[in-house]
């Protein structure tokens, strides 16, 4: 599945295909909003750089965030897309693993 320039992961276009038509579109927007701007400039529009040089995690409303790989010289890939709800939960894990 590809939405302008971005493609999505199995994964990323199975979760996206469980979302509201509205939730649907605001995922749409936020990616077309992010089409036209270098890669570079994402993380003034919100967008946080994550580990490496290429995943960045991007927000589309209070609920949802998008995994994005954005390797240099390819078309952006939406890997996932996961509730905000889910990674407070899985960082709070992290905090009490003790590791």
């Amino acid at each position: 599945m590809e939405v302008g320039t971005y493609r999505f992961h199995r994964r990323a276009r199975m979760a996206f295909l469980q979302l509201s038509a509205d939730e649907q579109a605001q995922v749409l927007a936020r990616l077309a909003s992010l089409v036209d701007a270098p890669v570079g400039q994402w993380p003034a529009s919100g967008v946080k750089k994550l580990a490496g040089d290429e995943l960045y995690l991007v927000p589309v409303n209070d609920d949802w965030r998008l995994f994005v790989q954005a390797k240099k010289g390819e078309e952006p890939e939406v890997l996932d897309v996961v509730r905000q709800q889910t990674l407070e939960a899985f960082a709070k894990l992290a905090g009490h693993n003790g590791n």
